[in-house]
């Protein structure tokens, strides 16, 4: 009879949590009579894989230093807990998922203590910070990555790392070949502009007036109608009293719907969108929806991270098509004129929206076909055979 197998599993926000629970589903598929035990933090959806969480984590995203002082003493709480876990249980393996600043001090203390360390959806050291790369490469034993440009950064620093597919690429694709090619709406139809603020509470309070203000000056030019996304971790009573307030303030009353759909579809209903920088500018890639891309950080957290910056590129689009091909409103430059102007040169002129179109779509293929969780769990299963290979 084999023994129970305890695995660690560790997220922190509702993206990462959503991708631990589609590789655990994943890994207890190809190993059907393999007994395993996994516990960690995370959310509801990995509680419905079984998961033993030991944290409900759902609430502890931040997106910048500043805006992790916040939350500092509950991780704090958080990383005791998790080692206190760890030197009881002695797991075989621990699955680290995004949430970085946070998993990578773990990292080096499940080292330590002996525990194997597979990360899944990395650190964007490509992107800010680079040394990181030499923490990853001294505690992480497998890198499972989401981009193909990262298995190249990773290895050529000497860590191991495996692309594995994108998820989100992989959960759109099949609807790729049901959409028409977009074009504008005909004469006499109003456009239909998405707007996507964000899922965090801090950074709704800072894009969402900013994204409402580009739609007046939209609103200003065209007939528009416009549809927020409201993410499934953001109240929606935060973004309807934002936009009474700023309604008050601004005496416009803008064609708007609160929408609660899942961000995909809202997309796919979409003409053009706004979108802060995030896992939302991928899908609009992959759906091939054109769109401008807007990311401001509160300033002292933008003053504190600049300086680690290694790339003037945020946009996860054009990091994959390595060009530029949609264009970045990076804070003093996210100004509304400056995002309505563009919104308006893609709804009145058919030849750039479908050139931006045309560029999506061949930076999507660069993706390629193969399945991310599936793939991530041949690669995590491996790793425990090894380990039972070694005992």
């Amino acid at each position: 009879m084999t023994t129970e197998r305890s695995i660690l599993i560790v997220t922190g926000e509702a993206s990462g949590e959503q991708h631990g629970a589609g590789l655990i589903e994943q890994v207890k598929a190809q190993n059907p009579g393999l007994p395993l035990h996994w516990f960690g933090s995370g959310g509801r959806r990995m509680a419905e894989q079984g998961v033993e969480l030991v944290q409900n984590v759902s609430q502890l995203a931040a997106i910048g230093p500043w805006d992790a002082m916040a939350h500092f003493r509950h991780y704090i709480r958080l990383y005791r807990r998790l080692l206190r876990e760890v030197e009881s249980r002695r797991p075989a393996l621990a699955v680290l998922v995004d949430f970085p600043e946070f998993n990578l001090r773990l990292a080096k203390r499940l080292k330590q203590q002996g525990v194997r360390v597979c990360y899944f959806i990395g650190p964007q050291a490509w992107a800010w910070r680079a040394g990181r790369v030499n923490q990853i490469r001294k505690y992480v034993d497998l890198m499972l990555v989401i981009f193909p440009f990262e298995q190249e950064f990773y290895s050529r620093h000497g860590v191991p790392a495996f692309y594995v597919g994108n998820p989100t690429y992989s959960s759109l694709r099949r609807r790729i070949p049901l959409l028409p090619a977009r074009r504008l709406p005909a004469p006499g139809q109003r456009p239909t502009v998405a707007l996507f603020p964000g899922s965090r509470r801090k950074e709704i309070d800072r894009l969402f007036p900013l994204f409402l203000d580009s739609a007046r000056y939209l609103s200003g030019q065209i007939a528009a109608d416009f549809l927020v996304a409201k993410a499934p971790s953001v109240r929606r009573q935060q973004l309807d009293c934002i936009y009474t307030d700023w309604t008050a303030r601004s005496g416009v009353s803008l064609p708007l719907q609160i929408r609660e759909e899942e961000s995909a579809s809202l997309l796919a209903s979409a003409d053009c969108a706004i979108i802060k920088s995030g896992t939302s500018t991928l899908e609009a890639m992959v759906l091939q929806v054109p769109f401008a891309m807007v990311y401001k950080m509160a300033l002292p957290s933008w003053y504190f991270a600049k300086p680690f910056a290694t790339t003037d590129t945020y946009c996860l689009a054009n990091l994959v098509a390595g060009k530029r091909i949609v264009p970045e409103f990076v804070q003093g430059q996210a100004t509304a004129d400056q995002i309505g102007r563009f919104i308006l040169r893609l709804l009145t002129d058919q030849n750039e929206y479908c050139l931006l179109r045309d560029s999506l779509r061949q930076a999507a293929g660069k993706l390629g076909e193969l399945e991310a969780y599936q793939e991530a769990a041949k690669c995590l299963s491996a790793l425990l055979l090894e380990g039972s290979r070694a005992q």
